[in-house]
């Protein structure tokens, strides 16, 4: 596997809000142990940044995969892709993260392009609110709807997980992450305790 990165920041002079902005590639190429390419990922974007550090993307990605084995891109069970089949496609990709210093903060994505033999659009989110200094609430969601030509299922997926972490001393917190998945129809559930009885020891339940 490779994965090269290369990236160029220019810092405008007299900004008062764009800290800095520039181009990016990056490239993730993997072989099977014969050398042949199995996967690839090209992707170019363009990162905004501003002074109260807060982020905007804006990206190009282009990808091929030579299967390996049958696969359900819907992970459905439906119509499996044959070992050996190969697809390339692309797609556009937004997004945008808020200043994280702030109470209230969140974190937004989206993409559209192709994807195996059939599109897909995604859209995932993520957002924060602290209660200082007793804890915070947050929640992250992730939308997939993939289009498949038939014998192919289509499927639109959304997973949803709301957290809630509790500071009640220095020393003792909780933390509670709720995930509901429509894929699977499952509804997940985990809470823990962390009790920091000594500097770097902790007792988690």
């Amino acid at each position: 596997r490779i994965t090269p990165v290369v990236s160029y920041l220019f810092y405008p002079s007299g900004s008062k809000r764009i800290l800095n902005h520039g181009p990016a590639a990056s490239f993730d190429l993997i072989f099977n142990p014969e050398l042949s390419l199995t996967d690839r990922e090209t992707e170019l974007s363009y990162i905004v940044g501003w002074h109260n550090k807060s982020q905007f993307s804006l990206s190009v990605e282009e990808q091929f995969v030579k299967l390996n084995q049958a696969y359900d891109p819907t992970n459905t069970g439906g119509e499996k892709l044959q070992a050996g089949e190969q697809f390339n496609w692309k797609n556009i990709q937004v997004g945008f993260t808020s200043d994280n210093r702030k109470l209230f903060n969140y974190e937004v994505k989206t993409s559209f392009g192709g994807y195996y033999n059939g599109t897909l659009w995604n859209i995932n989110g993520q957002m924060n609110y602290r209660v200082q200094p007793y804890g915070s609430i947050g929640m992250t969601m992730s939308y997939n709807n993939i289009s498949l030509p038939q014998p192919y299922n289509s499927a639109k997926l959304i997973l949803a997980g709301p957290t809630l972490d509790i500071t009640f001393t220095d020393k003792i917190f909780f933390t509670t992450f709720v995930q509901y998945n429509n894929q699977i129809d499952n509804l997940n559930m985990n809470m823990r305790f962390q009790w920091r009885f000594a500097p770097v020891s902790d007792l988690f339940i």
